[in-house]
């Protein structure tokens, strides 16, 4: 037997995705996997070109030229397109593998999973997005988590990030993969499952905060600085 693999549908339904994969074969699935892939692209591009994050490369205006200044912009669309296929990559493939790992799942299976999860974190991010273009200014934290909480009261930055990143997606997302995963007659210790799915979104949390301590744009600054304005 043949199904059509339909974003919207087992967005709410992962449960009878499951159960459709260990019994029948996709249709339309390859077509959603770059329609996601390129809308994500796009979306990572629009939000560069708009502007968001890249406060910083605007004091290279006081210290560079118009082209110097226009050179770095460039390199940076080309270094936020290249984030966002690794994000999207990471989250499709990557979360895929590990689920593999720590259940019984096959990892093709897994994949129209990830796809799901995947598609949520861009809707979430274009959410954001939104409303900060409609607003016209951006902010360090997401309205869509706990960091603007934190914010109020805590002053250390690596928690606050580490808290806006466990966002209502986030518990979505987990929602999701419990039930997709509970789903398969293999996994008879499923009910063990949910403090591991959140195990893994809290652990992939505190690395991304962490990461969101690289000083990139200084490298980013010096780099640019030195190779283009001697």
């Amino acid at each position: 037997m043949f199904f059509d693999y339909r974003f919207w549908r087992y967005l709410v339904s992962p449960h009878e995705l499951a159960a459709q994969l260990q019994t029948s074969t996709m249709h339309s699935y390859r077509k959603r996997v770059v329609a996601v892939f390129l809308l994500g692209v796009l979306l990572f591009a629009t939000r560069e070109i708009w502007g968001m994050n890249t406060e910083k490369l605007t004091a290279l205006l006081s210290t560079m030229t118009i082209v110097d200044y226009t050179i770095a912009r460039y390199v940076s669309l080309f270094g936020i397109l290249l984030w966002a296929i690794l994000y999207m990559a990471f989250h499709y493939w990557g979360v895929a593998y590990i689920l593999h790992r720590i259940t019984s799942i096959p990892f093709k299976q897994l994949l129209p999973l990830q796809l799901l999860a995947t598609g949520l974190l861009l809707i979430e991010k274009l959410l954001v997005f939104l409303v900060f273009a409609l607003q016209g200014e951006t902010t360090s934290v997401s309205f869509l988590s706990f960091g603007p909480l934190a914010n109020t009261f805590l002053d250390n930055w690596y928690i606050i990030y580490f808290l806006n990143q466990l966002t209502v997606t986030g518990a979505a997302i987990v929602g999701i993969q419990y039930r997709f995963i509970r789903s398969y007659p293999s996994e008879n210790d499923w009910y063990r499952m949910l403090p591991v799915l959140i195990g893994l979104h809290v652990a992939m949390a505190l690395i991304t905060a962490a990461v969101g301590f690289i000083p990139v744009e200084e490298w980013f600054h010096s780099l640019v600085g030195r190779g283009v304005g001697e």
